[in-house]
């Protein structure tokens, strides 16, 4: 049975301009960084501005990083925001706090086995820091995501590219992929064609089987 596509995240946004061509590019998800030390943050205010260009039938992604859980929770209400990325070491209860909304990040390789090492129903799956993006390491990456993925929402991110997207929901097969650097002209600014090469990448890349 051939599978729906995946959806498309585009993470990193912090102009409403670039939210409107996300949108536009067909956008599944749309994803913004509440953490202050990253150069592709926003904080409440900028955050809820763009919220509001987001249509209904699109979601919305908060990113957090080791974040106060009652904080989150405040933003999440005050945002609307469909789902949690919770991008730290955050224990398991609070990943259970969030409970469907919540997408647990972690970092490939695993320390433990995936099933003692993952929280969760949706988890996302990231390269290692400083990884460089060799074919023969995002080959492995994306065949461990494959493996991890049973049983599993998984959004797939780390190097994705226009070049390499197709590849990697192949080879992956994920419920998502997270575009973030390949979309971007500099950290926080979208280079609209490369989104949209990105997202129609996605969409039409060969998959083979269910997703999970």
């Amino acid at each position: 049975m051939t599978a729906a596509p995946p959806l498309v995240k585009i993470c990193g946004l912090t102009r409403p301009e670039d939210v409107d061509a996300a949108v536009e590019a067909g956008a599944d998800l749309i994803g913004l960084i509440l953490v202050d030390w990253s150069p592709r943050a926003v904080d409440a205010r900028q955050a809820e501005a763009l919220r509001a260009r987001v249509p209904a039938g699109v979601g919305v992604v908060g990113v957090f990083v080791d974040e106060d859980p009652d904080t989150v929770e405040q933003l999440v209400d005050a945002l609307d925001l469909d789902h949690v990325q919770l991008h730290g070491a955050e224990p398991p209860e609070v990943v259970e706090r969030f409970g469907a909304r919540a997408i647990k990040a972690y970092r490939l390789p695993l320390d433990r086995p995936a099933d003692d090492a993952l929280v969760g129903s949706t988890v996302l799956l990231d390269r290692a820091f400083g990884a460089e993006a060799r074919a023969d390491d995002l080959a492995e990456h994306w065949r461990t995501a494959a493996a991890v993925g049973v049983g599993r929402r998984v959004l797939l991110a780390g190097s994705l590219t226009v070049g390499n997207v197709g590849h990697a929901v192949a080879a992956a097969r994920p419920w998502a992929v997270d575009g973030v650097r390949g979309t971007e002209a500099a950290p926080g600014v979208k280079d609209h064609a490369q989104l949209h090469a990105f997202v129609q990448a996605a969409r039409n890349a060969p998959t083979r089987g269910e997703h999970r």
